[in-house]
Formats: C-alpha cells, sequence, structure tokens
C-alpha cells in the first residue's frame, strides 16, 4: 500500500498537491482512500477542495472532518488542512454516511452493524462522528453487535471556537453526522494501540448521581465539583484551561479510562467530556509530561514490532493543549517507523477488549495499517521521545509531577500501614476482636441470601496463666505466636482467624459445615500440642468448641452455642474439641 499525505495551508494548494500525487499513485491500486483532515470550517472552501479531488481521482473514495490541528509526517500542523491518500494494492474500502437529521443513533448503529455483515474479508472499521459527546454513548453501544475481534477506530470532528464542525463523505457534508469506512481484504492488517500516561492521585470517590450521560452531578453524596474546589482549589470559571491537568480517572472492566471536566453547571455537577456511570468509582488523576512520554515510547516499540507500511493518529485535542511544544516529541517519532498522520480530535475511539467501544479522553490511538506480511527491518531508535526531550515549563511540570507521584504513593504506603494496625493483633498477626467481629457479622449477614454453611470454632490455651506464672511473660507472648502461626497454616485462604482476647481465639470458616469444621478443629489442636515445646518440655494444649449457624438464628445465639461448646471442652477434661449442640 502507498500511504502519503499533504500539508494544504491555502485551498489554491490543493491542485500542486493532486499532481504530485498523481506521479505516485499506482497505477491501478484496488482501492483508493482520501482523507481531508481541515480546520477550515468554510463549507464552501472545503467543497471546492472536494470538487478538485473529485476530478483528479473520480473513482477515489472521499472522508473527512475538521479537526483541532492536523498531524502531517508526524507532526502537529495548525490551521491547515491534511490532504491523506491511501492507495491499496489488495484491500477494499466502503464508506456508509448516517446524517442524524433523518435517524436516531440508536438506528444509525443498527444499520452500521447490518453492513457490516454484509462485508466479505472484513478487517476494520473507522469511524468520524460529527455529533456531542453527551449523545455518542447511544450509537457507540450499538457497536457491542460487532464481531467481538474486529476493530474500531476512529475521533469526533474538532471545532473552532464557535463549536462549527462537521463530517464529509464524497461531496456530502454533515454537520450531525457519521462517516463510518469499511476495511476488507484476506492480505489486509490494521492495529490498534492506545497510550494514555495520566496516574491517580489522592482518594477514591463513588458517582453517586448523573443528571446526563456525561454529567456528574454528586460524587459521594456532594455537588461533584467540591472535588476540585477542595482538593485542587479550582473553580467553576478556571476550568477551561486549568483542569486539563486534572481528569478523572474510572477503571471499567478492567481498562482506565480518562474523562475530562469540561465545565459546571449551576448545581455544581461536573460537565464530562464523556459518558460516566452511576456507581462507578473515579479518581483526581494529573498529567505527568515524562510519563506521557514514556507512556507513548511503548506504543512506539509496539508498532515498530508490527511494522506498518502507514500510520494514522487520532489525538485528543486536550493532549495538545497540556503538552504543548512537546506534543511532536510522541508523534515524530512514529514517522520514523512509518508515514504518520492524522488530527486531533474532540473525543477518540479505541474498541477494548471486552468488546466494548467507549469514547476516550486524553488518549493517543494509533493505528497502523500493512498489507501482507510484516517485513523485518532494523531496529532503531526512534528519536526524539522520552522525558529528556523535556524543555521549559514543561521540564518543571514533569519533576513537579514526579514529586507528587512519590509522595502519593508514600501515604498510600502510610494508608495501608494504618489499616493494617487498626484490624490485626500486634503479637500474633491474626485480626483483632473489633475485625473478627465485623467478619462474623458480614458472615452472618451474607447466609441469609446464599445457601452455603458457614461455621466457627473458639479455641482457648489450656492453663495459660500458669505459663506465664511459670515460664515469664516472655515464653507467653511465645506460645501466643505460635497459635498465630498454626493458626494461619491450618486454614484455608476464605477462612478468618483472629485474636479474641487474652488466650482465646476465634476461627469462621464460610462455606464449612459443621464435619469439615471438626476436621480443621481437630487439625489445629494436634498442631499446637506437636509443634512447640515449654522450656520444661511440656506441650501447650488447647480446648476448642465448634458450632454450624443455624438458620435464623441471631448473632448472639451462634456465639452462645460456641461458648457452651468450649466451656464443654474444657469441663470434660481440656485438649479436645466439641460440637456445639
Amino acid at each position: 500500500m502507498k500511504h502519503v499525505s499533504y500539508c494544504l495551508h491555502a485551498p489554491e494548494d490543493v491542485d500542486d498537491c493532486l499532481r504530485a500525487f498523481q506521479e505516485q499513485c499506482p497505477p491501478q491500486p484496488s482501492a483508493l482512500l482520501v482523507s481531508l483532515f481541515t480546520s477550515w470550517m468554510d463549507e464552501a472552501i472545503v467543497l471546492r477542495v472536494l470538487e478538485s479531488v473529485r476530478q483528479a481521482f473520480p473513482k477515489a473514495v472521499v472522508v473527512g472532518s475538521t479537526t483541532a490541528g492536523g498531524i502531517c509526517h508526524g507532526a502537529l500542523s495548525q490551521g491547515s488542512t491534511i490532504l491523506h491518500f491511501q492507495a491499496f494494492e489488495t484491500a477494499r474500502v466502503q464508506a456508509l454516511s448516517l446524517d442524524l437529521a433523518e435517524t436516531t443513533l440508536e438506528e444509525g448503529a443498527a444499520t452500521l452493524v447490518a453492513a457490516s455483515g454484509e462485508q466479505e474479508s472484513l478487517v476494520a472499521v473507522e469511524l468520524l462522528l460529527a455529533c456531542t459527546a453527551a449523545s455518542v454513548n447511544a450509537f457507540l453501544d450499538g457497536l457491542r453487535e460487532l464481531p467481538s475481534e474486529l476493530p474500531v477506530f476512529g475521533g469526533v470532528a474538532g471545532w473552532d471556537e464557535a463549536k462549527r464542525s462537521f463530517v464529509l463523505e464524497g461531496q456530502r457534508i454533515l454537520r450531525q453526522g457519521i462517516v463510518a469506512l469499511f476495511l476488507t481484504g484476506s492480505e489486509l492488517h490494521v492495529q490498534v494501540i492506545t497510550s494514555q500516561g495520566w496516574s491517580p492521585l489522592g482518594p477514591c470517590f463513588l458517582i453517586t448521581a448523573m443528571t446526563a450521560q456525561n454529567v456528574i452531578a454528586a460524587l459521594d453524596e456532594q455537588p461533584a465539583k467540591l472535588v476540585y474546589e477542595k482538593y485542587l482549589d479550582l473553580r467553576s470559571e478556571d476550568f477551561v484551561w486549568d483542569n486539563l491537568l486534572f481528569p478523572l480517572l474510572l477503571e471499567r472492566n478492567g481498562h482506565a479510562l480518562l474523562r475530562l471536566p469540561l465545565s459546571v453547571t449551576e448545581e455544581g455537577g461536573l460537565v464530562m467530556g464523556a459518558e460516566c456511570r452511576t456507581g462507578e468509582n473515579v479518581r483526581l488523576a494529573y498529567g505527568d509530561p515524562g510519563e506521557i512520554l514514556d507512556a507513548s515510547g511503548v506504543l512506539h516499540r509496539d508498532m515498530e514490532r508490527f511494522a506498518p507500511q502507514g500510520i494514522l493518529l487520532f489525538s485528543c485535542v486536550s493532549r495538545r493543549y497540556f503538552l504543548r511544544e512537546a506534543v511532536n516529541h510522541e508523534m515524530l517519532p512514529l514517522q520514523d517507523i512509518a508515514p504518520c498522520d492524522g488530527f486531533f480530535t474532540g473525543g477518540e475511539i479505541a474498541r477494548l477488549e471486552d468488546g466494548s467501544v467507549p469514547l476516550l479522553n486524553m488518549t493517543l490511538v494509533a493505528v497502523g495499517f500493512r498489507e501482507g506480511a510484516a517485513k523485518c527491518a532494523a531496529a532503531h531508535k526512534p528519536t526524539g521521545a522520552g522525558k529528556n526531550a523535556l524543555k521549559g515549563a514543561m521540564k518543571l511540570v514533569r519533576h513537579l509531577a514526579h514529586f507528587i507521584a512519590v509522595t502519593s504513593r508514600e501515604l498510600e504506603q502510610a494508608n495501608v500501614r494504618l489499616v493494617d494496625m487498626a484490624i490485626t493483633d500486634r503479637l500474633t498477626g491474626l485480626y483483632n476482636r473489633g475485625e473478627i467481629e465485623n467478619i462474623l457479622k458480614k458472615e452472618l449477614s451474607n447466609r441469609r441470601t446464599v445457601a452455603l454453611p458457614l461455621s466457627a470454632i473458639m479455641l482457648d490455651l489450656d492453663d495459660f496463666k500458669k505459663i506465664n506464672d511459670v515460664y515469664g511473660h516472655a515464653v507467653g507472648d511465645q506460645t501466643l505466636q505460635w497459635v498465630g502461626e498454626t493458626l494461619r497454616h491450618s486454614t484455608r485462604r476464605g477462612d478468618a482467624a483472629g485474636r479474641w482476647g487474652g488466650e482465646e481465639f476465634f476461627i469462621i470458616l464460610p462455606g464449612a459445615d459443621v464435619n469439615a469444621a471438626m476436621l480443621v478443629a481437630e487439625r489445629i489442636r494436634q498442631g499446637l500440642s506437636k509443634g512447640f515445646a515449654l522450656p520444661d518440655g511440656k506441650r501447650v494444649t488447647a480446648s476448642l468448641g465448634v458450632a454450624e449457624f443455624l438458620e435464623s438464628a441471631s448473632y448472639m445465639d451462634f456465639y452462645r452455642r460456641l461458648d457452651a461448646a468450649l466451656y464443654r471442652a474444657k469441663h470434660e477434661g481440656k485438649n479436645r474439641v466439641c460440637v456445639a449442640e
């Protein structure tokens, strides 16, 4: 395939570019795709350019989109139009345009899915959309019906200050519409790779109310804007630019998705750049230019392994605004691999492994194209990428972001230690009484909805006071530590063992009936009596009570039956296991 692009700084440049490509175009391509990525919002000018393309290449498939900046030869090109040619040797291209003035988004998705089923050897679907972030999800949700392994990629049309945007197909311009390209052919290979680079910051928040698919009304039952005011001192009037550093990060089906706040409602809600869902957990995220460039370096290596003949980029306009002069550092290395072009979008599209096709924010989507087998090329180190390429303000931001990352990591580790201290018995390393009671109450509550047995064991060391009196408290502490070690080795991963108090211990056995619990209790009893010897050679023994939770019983009923079983084991001679009646 042949992948060639030209940068038009003025409409009259088109004729020279068309003549230049006519000299390079293969004589009989199987398909010719011409893409127009333009920052010119004047429809009359764009239509004149399209007419010139039609006259020069009447059989070409022509599509396009307005942009928030073009990408030509791996570099940002502002105020221009990118004329992008893909001439295929064996592959085919078919375009489908959907006018949203004539069809709904749901109907449009169904039409696209049906049309894809008519394509022989369908390899990928490219999308160009002119519609709002608030509405596009209704269309993208319907694309789950496409074959699960089919790559889907693309972008939302960029706009100017007047928020004008459109997509085009042939001579048709759509201000509210969708253009889809079906790429087919057994020799065609398409690789879609994404890169983000933003890092989580601070605590987790729950989305507790939404007023639209892209408007978060409340986080943790509070107006959503308060998160930005409290943690970042960002006010409503700051959101146009300052929040580029701090999108929200959520995890959905194992995938990290960035969501950029665009504005604040009068009620304190956050208008996001893509849809969110009630019940999802989100965190603030911060942009570290060094990490962003490092992440794009991974994308470069993965793309080089694919060995493309051409690369198409869809990059978020907010990513461009954040990285500023450093934005070319993550794109130019791709030009070293293969001709690289594209545009900055109002939202990126890339299908995830779970089959969903979400609208993305703050993401770089790179699409590699190749016909035939990959040709082995000498490995090279792309130039210009990496955190060392940063200069000026971006270098300062990188160092501050590194400071935030280190201090945040240390704080999280300290919080983990504090949580462990709050629920753990210091001497034995088992749960303390408060936590074991919480676990027991939770398990008892679960039993009322889950038809599985639940049993527990209460353990009391025999004559422990004599151990302290005769051998000293140091030996007593060693004895308790031995009990903790024995319980950890005698229980399953899902069981919970804790120190109830003094020399008493409590073991919760989810899913175990009374017979299984008796076996565990006997294993514990024997393990204690065999492995640890007191200074004079005597062995440590314990008495154990076992009970299974009975349906409709209360927490106190269950505890009384366990305590009674332990009391009986003590008074029937100690060093034994007794089952509750």
